[in-house]
Formats: C-alpha cells, sequence, structure tokens
C-alpha cells in the first residue's frame, strides 16, 4: 500500500511540474540582428506554418501536457518597432475578421528532414492529426503588448484555445496561423520576436496574400511562442496512474 501511494505522489508530482511549466518555443537565443516578423498579426491576410521539432520539447513535456492558450511578443529591443509606435501596441481596439490556430504533430516528412523540403506541398501535407484550438474573431486591446526600451520583451495576452490540444513526451509540434487584416488597417505594423532556420530543430512557411492559401509561397521565420498548459490535465493522468498502481495491489 505505501508503494501504490508513494508511485501515485510521484506521478502527481511529475505531471504537475510538467503542467504548470509554461513552454516557450524553440529552444534558442532571440537576437536582435534577424528577430523580427509581422505576420502573426498584420495589416494583410495571412497563412502561417512553424515546424518545432521534438528536441525544443525534451525538458518542458516530460508527461502528458494539455495546452489551453498561447502568447506571442513584441521583437527584441526597439526591432519591434513600426512608424511611430510608442512603448506599447496596439494604440486603438484593434479586430480581427479571422485568427485561426491549429496546432498538430508534424509529418512524417518534417521529422524525417528536419525542416520543409519545398514548396510544392500543401500546408496540410505537413501536419498530422490537425486540432483548430481557436477560430472566429481576434480582439486586440489598446496596449496589449508591452515593451521594454531594450532587451527582450515581455509576452503579449493570452490567446486561449476552445478546443485543448494535448503534446505528449516525444513528440513534436507545427503550428499554424490563417488571418486576416487588423481593423482600423493604418495602425502602425510592428513585428514580433522570431527565432531562425535551424535544420533539426525550426523552421517555417507562409503564403502573404491569404488567410485560406493551400499552398505555401515563401520560406520565413519561426516565431517565438508561449504554451500554457492546464494543471488540470495532469492532475487526471496522475490520478489515473493512482487507480491503476491500486488496482494492480
Amino acid at each position: 500500500m505505501k508503494l501504490g501511494i508513494a508511485l501515485g505522489t510521484a506521478l502527481v508530482a511529475g505531471l504537475s511540474s510538467s503542467a504548470h511549466a509554461q513552454i516557450s518555443v524553440p529552444a534558442q537565443t532571440e537576437s536582435a540582428t534577424t528577430s523580427g516578423l509581422a505576420t502573426p498579426i498584420r495589416s494583410g491576410d495571412r497563412t502561417y506554418q512553424a515546424y518545432y521539432a521534438a528536441s525544443n520539447f525534451t525538458t518542458s513535456v516530460t508527461a502528458p501536457t494539455q495546452l489551453t492558450g498561447m502568447r506571442l511578443r513584441l521583437a527584441i529591443d526597439n526591432n519591434w518597432r513600426g512608424p511611430a509606435s510608442g512603448q506599447s501596441w496596439p494604440s486603438r481596439e484593434l479586430t480581427l475578421g479571422t485568427y485561426e490556430i491549429v496546432l498538430a504533430k508534424p509529418s512524417s516528412t518534417l521529422v524525417t528532414q528536419g525542416k520543409y523540403p519545398s514548396l510544392a506541398s500543401t500546408f496540410s501535407s505537413f501536419t498530422d492529426s490537425p486540432v483548430v484550438v481557436r477560430s472566429g474573431t481576434l480582439t486586440i486591446p489598446v496596449g496589449a503588448f508591452q515593451a521594454n526600451a531594450s532587451g527582450v520583451q515581455p509576452w503579449g495576452p493570452l490567446f486561449n484555445f476552445t478546443t485543448p490540444y494535448l503534446i505528449n513526451p516525444g513528440e513534436g509540434m507545427v503550428l499554424q496561423l490563417r488571418l486576416t487584416s487588423f481593423i482600423p488597417a493604418d495602425e502602425p505594423q510592428p513585428f514580433f520576436a522570431s527565432g531562425t532556420f535551424v535544420e533539426g530543430q525550426a523552421d517555417a512557411v507562409s503564403d502573404l496574400s491569404s488567410a485560406t492559401a493551400a499552398n505555401p509561397t515563401g520560406f520565413t521565420a519561426p516565431l517565438f511562442v508561449n504554451f500554457v498548459p492546464t494543471p488540470g490535465a495532469a492532475a487526471l493522468f496522475a490520478m489515473a496512474g493512482l487507480v491503476a498502481v491500486r488496482r494492480r495491489r
């Protein structure tokens, strides 16, 4: 009985630590030389997809973990500034008529090659078991993204998922965004934190004209993203493990 209790406690501790720790990818240091991507929230329709290999999650996903939201941040130092930008963004409330977020396992092609091999394939061909975690309109309040005078910027507002996404140890991830232009469209355009292509670690592609594009039209940079897990999921997995231990007594 004591062994069962001890093992159950270990399960709770291990799973909870994975669930409470926020998960940030890619596993890179943001550089002022290269960081800055306008794609994820901008005055224009876009489709964006990024591949994050399993190595990015080795220390942060040590048990099955449900993700319930994500955050972006402005680019490092002054890289984020659009014309006439202040120390936060936006200067007024913005609305995007469509903001869809899809999370998926990477296709076997991405896992094997460690990168997007070409632009000839469809966005969907690079995903396995995709989940639409968020869709519909997105409203961004005034000053939602804060900026320091220098250095890495703080994470912005939480984009809550309406459908959680389960990631398991040893899995990579594909993040896909489909978005329409923010309104009012004359708000100064900021740039968001982005990493660099590293084969076997992180890569990205996009289409610069449509929120419904079937194929990417160019290679781009992987965004820095902060995923937020739910503690509740870990508790459920831990309890299931404890019940199994008790039944095996």
